[in-house]
């Protein structure tokens, strides 16, 4: 059953105001039905909320997730992530995920929104391989140039080095989101990092 959407802005109020931890709790109640953040969930979603980049080391199972999906919720815009849809479509969050292996009807839907006046869609899940292309590079200029774009979550992040340069290489392309969107905060996520 689908919830309808707590309204963000009555929750954390404009986009300028710092977003309280009891408004943050509010919306991790409402949307995921949690009273409490776990860890160091809350330390990385005030990170991101307020600009700066986080690198987030949580266990299998920890909530590396909602350090992502929360922020979604709390700032009016997209936040871009690279995998998971149909639970948060469930809980009546706007997610899809874009690759080249779903129907063409499928990614023209998800592009018609993305270039719509206000996109339904708070959660866009892509792969790396996606995001290196010169067209998605090109859709999220105009996204960031609409103040659409609101983080950039890279999940699985031990894969840009750990695994060696030969290991899905578009990994390593993911440096280009920085250079491109240089005041959008980037959360690095991984469950398994070396201390290097």
């Amino acid at each position: 059953m689908k919830k309808s959407p707590l309204p963000v802005k009555n929750v954390c109020g404009t986009e300028k105001q710092v977003h309280g931890k009891e408004a943050l709790v509010k919306l991790l109640r409402w949307h995921f039905g949690h009273s409490e953040f776990r860890g160091k969930q809350l330390e990385a979603i005030e990170a991101v909320l307020s600009g700066r980049d986080c690198f987030c080391l949580m266990p299998t199972g920890g909530g590396k997730s909602m350090c992502y999906q929360l922020p979604a919720l709390a700032k009016n815009g997209i936040v871009l992530v690279e995998n998971q849809v149909m639970a948060l479509k469930e809980k009546g969050i706007g997610a899809e995920f874009l690759s080249s292996s779903q129907t063409s009807q499928v990614r023209d839907k998800i592009h018609e929104d993305l270039e719509s006046g206000k996109p339904s869609l708070r959660l866009l899940y892509v792969t790396p391989e996606l995001i290196a292309t010169p067209g998605f590079m090109s859709k999220l200029t105009k996204i960031h140039a609409r103040g659409l774009l609101k983080l950039i979550a890279i999940d699985e992040a031990h894969c840009i080095s750990s695994w060696g340069h030969d290991f899905r290489p578009s990994y390593r392309k993911l440096s280009a989101l920085r250079n491109h969107f240089a005041n959008i905060p980037i959360l690095a996520l991984t469950a398994t990092a070396v201390p290097k």
